[in-house]
């Protein structure tokens, strides 16, 4: 037996009695059996399916809205979404530029109608004096 091998015999023989390095395995412990536990029913969550005609809120906030005469009459500012499941409200900005002399009005959102053909939102029969008009939008104070 040479010196390596001698060294390799002793340090394997001197790992396998050092009790944390025991190879041995401590008896299995039985454990009574717990009986199964009923799952509740399965419940079926359908997740709801947007029409294809559906778009994003991010997709209408900031949309130039033009009439029927391809013209510009306001941009989309907000939408307010009643928590109590009533109508969305599309509030316009109207008039102004940049900002400057802007007034908002609150339209219906199911007022604005979707041209394909211009890939626009329409807000049929409008002119910036006929929203103008109507009463000032103003935001309710925050809860």
């Amino acid at each position: 037996m040479t010196n390596s091998s001698l060294r390799r015999g002793l340090l394997t023989a001197a790992v396998l009695t050092i009790p944390g390095f025991a190879l041995a395995q401590a008896p299995a412990t039985t454990r009574p059996a717990t009986p199964p536990v009923a799952s509740p029913p399965a419940t079926t969550v359908t997740t709801p399916t947007p029409a294809a005609s559906a778009r994003r809120a991010s997709q209408i906030i900031g949309a130039n809205i033009i009439n029927d005469e391809n013209r510009g009459v306001g941009e989309v500012h907000d939408l307010m979404v009643d928590t109590a499941g009533g109508a969305t409200i599309a509030v316009l900005s109207v008039g102004g530029f940049l900002g400057i002399g802007e007034r908002y009005v609150a339209i219906p959102l199911s007022e604005l109608r979707w041209n394909n053909d211009r890939e626009r939102w329409m807000l049929p029969g409008a002119t910036v004096d006929s929203l103008k008009a109507r009463p000032a939008f103003t935001y309710p104070e925050r809860r």
